[in-house]
């Protein structure tokens, strides 16, 4: 089971082409070929299936894929982590951030960490709980920056908290009922969901539950916080947003804070990772630039 096998077959997955993952590993297509056939050979089960359009995996290719990635990861990880306590700070850190810590603190780490280690790749994504889990586990992302309820956290992932945020209200400026003060006053409105509904942006439940009413109707579930606000501006529904996002998004203009006086979610944001998979050296140290920056815990 050779690693370069191992990696042809994550290309072929985003390619789809066998040709083009050759090329991606330094390989001839018919090398590469017959490398898969040998693996194959050795799984004693066929894992792709290849056609004139490309190529596609079978169901044991696909479980396979599962494995495959974790040891590239894996192995990735391992070289890192030797050539960093060596001194050679090179490698990547790939990890997922929240928008209400995207806006604030995390270019002031950004530009600390990379002044540092100017070598370290760093790459960021945007995603929320439960939702980046499965990269988490697949070892694609190193960390996670999300807000997560820590009772709600599977036992393969262990969460830190980072900071508190607030939570606000909004929706666009002429809306009927823009000056509302009480949750009851916007029961019937249509509400944005920003995650799936065990994520963050589905904790206006709470609030609701917390005053005693039945869950808001759920208009429709938008996960891009570039284009929440827009939807926002130009809708009628009603959504909750960390207020840095309220504050910095391009169409502040246009929406408005509602100023209800029931309790609204702060939710904490934790730093997320598998309980099992050892940070790398520059991992480590990102997560500590980006804990310099956050404000206190309460």
């Amino acid at each position: 089971m050779k690693f370069q096998t191992l990696q042809a077959l994550l290309h072929i997955e985003a390619l789809g082409s066998i040709r083009a993952a050759a090329q991606r590993v330094n390989l001839s297509q018919p090398a590469l070929t017959a490398a898969i056939q040998q693996l194959e050979q050795e799984l004693n089960a066929p894992l792709l299936v290849r056609t004139k359009q490309g190529a596609s995996f079978t169901a044991f290719g696909r479980a396979f894929l599962v494995r495959a990635r974790l040891m590239v990861e894996e192995s990735r990880r391992a070289r890192e982590e030797i050539d960093q306590l060596r001194g050679h700070w090179e490698g990547s850190v790939r990890f997922s951030s929240s928008p209400a810590v995207a806006l604030s603190l995390l270019p002031k780490a950004l530009q600390a960490f990379q002044q540092k280690y100017p070598r370290v790749h760093v790459e960021c994504r945007d995603g929320l709980y439960p939702g980046i889990t499965p990269a988490l586990r697949d070892g694609t992302l190193d960390f996670g920056l999300t807000p997560v309820h820590r009772l709600e956290i599977e036992p393969d992932l262990v969460a830190d908290p980072l900071l508190v945020t607030e939570i606000v209200i909004v929706c666009h400026r002429e809306h009927p009922l823009r000056h509302a003060t009480r949750l009851a006053e916007l029961a019937d409105c249509a509400w944005i969901y920003s995650s799936a509904p065990r994520g963050p942006g589905a904790m206006i439940e709470e609030a609701f539950a917390r005053a005693g009413l039945p869950p808001p109707r759920r208009g429709m579930t938008c996960e891009s916080f570039l284009a929440l606000p827009a939807i926002v501006a130009r809708g009628d529904y009603m959504a909750t947003v960390p207020r840095t996002v309220f504050e910095l998004n391009a169409f502040r203009a246009e929406l408005h804070e509602v100023p209800v006086l029931d309790a609204l979610p702060q939710p904490t944001v934790h730093v997320l990772r598998r309980h099992d998979l050892p940070l790398t050296p520059a991992a480590q140290d990102l997560i500590r630039w980006i804990r310099h920056h956050a404000p206190g815990l309460p």
